[in-house]
């Protein structure tokens, strides 16, 4: 992660921001200042092996994740001591409730990396979020503890293992224009993309479109006119919607697959966009999406 652009951003985002966005912003910097440093102290420690470009390239276009072929290492102590000092932090600044506070604070850890299936959370880290996930009475976790927010310790201590291996394997990703479709879900690590963004890209003539994955960082080339999430190309069925005032993030909503994605423009920025930044910036649009009235809107476009 690029911290000092990180930090500026969130400086723009924060100039007539109200105290409460103003909050959030300043605990995902401090979060990613976390990850970064333990994503520092894991790649010296030992270094990604990456695959050759041509097995990469023959992955990326047949839709298999790099780390199912090629994994990411991660210690069961070196992942209880990142996933306790995320927890600290989130403890100490998220304003969870009380009850929450207190249980993510006595979580433990060690327990957890050595009970959970590290091995298949750096080759296959979508299984193994939705099996936790699905599973924590089996893991110890109270009741007082929201999943949202052990999902969230969960995926920041992941990203620290798993963005080494992103940032490699991207270096040597296809790039510029081809015939074939490309990726859906992250070529990386399989999750699907986070947002997207539109904009001058360099591997693109023109306005381009990227993918975002806030699981390992990866960012990747995509179709302009596509469903990020289904991969239709059909223009009549895709629709972009955003808040009154706030052009630049809209809702990408599909007639097909009835799903929707966050996307950036960035002619509707002052300067380029930081994904990390623009992730929690378009947390809210996530409310809008799943609100009913918004529903009811989808739906009408759909019969039209």
């Amino acid at each position: 992660m690029d911290l000092t652009r990180i930090a500026s951003v969130v400086e723009d985002y924060e100039t007539g921001a109200s105290e409460a966005d103003k909050a959030r912003l300043e605990f995902f910097l401090g979060l990613y200042r976390i990850e970064q440093d333990l994503a520092d102290k894991v790649a010296a420690a030992e270094p990604y092996n990456a695959p050759r470009a041509d097995d990469i390239e023959g992955w990326y276009w047949a839709g298999q994740p790099v780390l199912g072929h090629a994994p990411a290492a991660v210690d069961a102590s070196a992942f209880a001591e990142a996933a306790r000092e995320i927890s600290s932090w989130t403890v100490e600044r998220a304003g969870l409730i009380p009850a929450a506070a207190q249980a993510l604070a006595a979580f433990d850890w060690e327990a957890f990396a050595k009970d959970a299936n590290l091995a298949q959370a750096v080759t296959e880290p979508p299984a193994f979020i939705e099996e936790v996930l699905g599973n924590l009475d089996s893991f110890g976790a109270p009741a007082a503890l929201p999943g949202p927010v052990f999902a969230m310790v969960l995926t920041a201590a992941l990203r620290v293992f798993l963005q080494q291996a992103s940032e490699a394997v991207m270096a040597n990703a296809p790039k510029g224009a081809t015939e074939h479709d490309r990726p859906l879900r992250c070529p990386v690590c399989g999750m699907p993309a986070a947002a997207s963004a539109v904009g001058d890209t360099p591997e693109s003539e023109g306005k381009g479109r990227r993918q975002y994955c806030s699981l390992c960082g990866a960012r990747w080339s995509f179709e302009r006119i596509r469903c990020g999430n289904c991969g239709t190309r059909n223009q009549g069925h895709l629709h972009y919607h955003h808040v009154e005032g706030d052009p630049a993030h809209r809702l990408q909503t599909c007639d097909e697959c009835r799903g929707y994605q966050r996307v950036v423009f960035q002619d509707e920025l002052s300067t380029a966009p930081c994904m990390e930044v623009e992730d929690v910036v378009m947390a809210r649009l996530d409310q809008v999406a799943l609100s009913p009235r918004f529903g009811e809107l989808l739906a009408q476009e759909a019969k039209e």
